[in-house]
Parts: structure tokens; sequence; C-alpha cells
């Protein structure tokens, strides 16, 4: 059953794939009125930098501003997956051919790790999330520079 979602401030939907995740803020728009999409892909253990944790760190972070309202959409494009942060108490299925909501927001500034909940393929481990909250003052600028929008064209 998916929760009821009222009025947030933001909306970030999180698709699963055999094995990385595509975000889109759908609310955030580029001058040619396409949402910003990315990719998120776990790090090779040989290209980890320095204090950066094997199977939890990620090319691209969803980042989102402290304090604030959001709504995470959740699907798959292919098999069962999950989208969990046990951090911030956020856990949603994402089961083919549905649209889960959850509602969440993450109090304290910092970095926050999640992962797939779901078994979905041999690769099942290489699917980490991390979440990096920033001060509502800064988040305009951080996913300005984060992230590049797609148009969907090949």
């Amino acid at each position: 059953m998916d929760e009821v979602v009222v009025d947030p401030a933001i909306t970030i939907k999180a698709i699963g794939h055999q094995w990385y995740r595509t975000y889109e803020y759908s609310d955030y728009n580029s001058s040619d009125e396409q949402s910003l999409t990315f990719d998120s892909y776990t790090i090779p253990e040989d290209d980890l930098e320095l204090g950066q944790s094997r199977l939890l760190e990620v090319d691209n972070r969803v980042v989102v501003p402290a304090k604030t309202h959001l709504r995470i959409i959740v699907t798959p494009a292919d098999v069962p997956h999950s989208w969990a942060v046990p951090s911030s108490g956020v856990k949603c299925d994402a089961v083919p051919g549905r649209l889960n909501q959850i509602s969440t927001s993450v109090q304290r500034e910092g970095v926050y790790y999640g992962q797939c909940s779901e078994i979905c393929g041999t690769n099942h481990a290489f699917m980490p999330i991390v979440v990096e909250a920033v001060p509502r003052k800064d988040y305009g600028s951080r996913v300005s520079n984060q992230l590049i929008p797609q148009t969907g064209e090949a």
C-alpha cells in the first residue's frame, strides 16, 4: 500500500536497474524544461579513494536539502528492487509495473548509506544508495553542479 504524501517540497524518482539506479529530480527543471536525471553506480574497489567504503560508495550521490519534506517515488526498470536507507527509517519496495512512494525528511546534514533490500540478481550487492543531506541554502547550487540534464536522446 502506498503512503499518502501530502505537499512535498521536492520529489525524486528512483528507478532500479540490474545493477544501478537512475534518479530523476522532476521538480528541478533545466533551462530547456527537461527534468534533471542521472545514473548512480557503485564505485569499483580499485577506484575508491582513501576513506571511501567498499560496496557503499557511488559515483553520483542523491543530494537533498536537510529538514525538508521529500517524496521518493520508487519503481524498477526490470525486476523487483528496493530503495532502503535504514538510518533514515526509509524502505520502499520497487515492484515491476508499479510506482510506489514514500515520504521522508532528513533532519541532519550528512551522508546516509543504504542498499537494495530485495534479492534482484547476481550483482544485488552492488546497488548501494548514498544520500547527502546539505543545508537548504546550498541545495540549489549543489544540484546544479552535480546533475546534467538528459534529454533521453541517444
